[in-house]
């Protein structure tokens, strides 16, 4: 299990890398699709803070610029594969409180692909967004990736 999580956080890299450089070549980037991106890497900065035991920093819904983006993404995918790799049962129950206060406990494991549909779903929401002003939008499903 902890090869398939190393693997999604890969392949979590690669689509969002594919997505920033798509936003990068669009002339005037809509903000809402600056906006979502940013929503998906301020989630995964409060997640890994919950994985962690530590006060979020982040909030999930911030304003950020373009070239924050790429170094956060970054970083948060060096972060996240740390963790797994340091993880020696991605089974292992993890507690936390959400943005409620509520307490709840999850494995690693379903936190990562929790982090991984959400991305998917927020990336399909950005390509959207920008496809008018492309030439060819950014292929971001699993399967291509696990394809190359």
């Amino acid at each position: 299990m902890k090869d398939h999580l190393l693997r999604l956080l890969d392949y979590e890299r690669w689509a969002n890398q594919a997505v920033l450089e798509a936003l990068e070549t669009v002339e005037s980037p809509p903000p809402r699709a600056i906006k979502l991106m940013g929503h998906i890497l301020s989630a995964q900065q409060v997640w890994i803070s919950r994985i962690v035991g530590e006060t979020p920093f982040a909030a999930i819904w911030e304003d950020v610029p373009l070239v924050w983006l790429h170094q956060t993404a970054e970083k948060n995918y060096l972060r996240l594969r740390e963790l797994v790799e340091a993880q020696e049962d991605v089974h292992q129950p993890i507690s936390y409180a959400n943005s409620a206060g509520q307490s709840f406990v999850n494995p690693l494991s379903d936190i990562l692909t929790h982090l991984s549909h959400h991305a998917a779903y927020h990336r399909a929401q950005v390509v959207q967004l920008i496809r008018p002003q492309l030439v060819e939008s950014p292929k971001t499903d699993f399967i291509f990736w696990a394809r190359a």
